[in-house]
């Protein structure tokens, strides 16, 4: 069985309307590529008008938090945007 990349199903179809919004963040290095990377991953499950992606960066600038806000119609794309970040190397936490 493969390692969980989202939270458990029922944890997000309990707390979760759909279709409707979902936020994931993503924690990783303060670069243009993976920030880059991140809304690559959301986008490559739905499309562009359906994800806004801000960013935050550490006080000590090493870190950025790219924070996702999704228009999600199933929780199959939730979990499915989740596993797509899960394949970034540079990512360091996700909620």
């Amino acid at each position: 069985m493969s390692r969980q990349t989202a939270p458990s199903r029922e944890l997000i179809l309990a707390n979760h309307d759909f279709p409707g919004e979902y936020m994931i963040k993503a924690f990783g290095p303060n670069d243009a590529g993976f920030k880059a990377a991140v809304v690559r991953c959301a986008t490559g499950v739905l499309s562009e008008a359906r994800v806004a992606a801000t960013e935050r960066t550490t006080r000590s600038g090493h870190r950025c938090c790219v924070t996702l806000n999704l228009s999600v119609d199933t929780v199959d794309e939730v979990e499915a945007v989740y596993a797509e970040i899960h394949t970034l190397e540079a990512l360091t936490l996700i909620f």
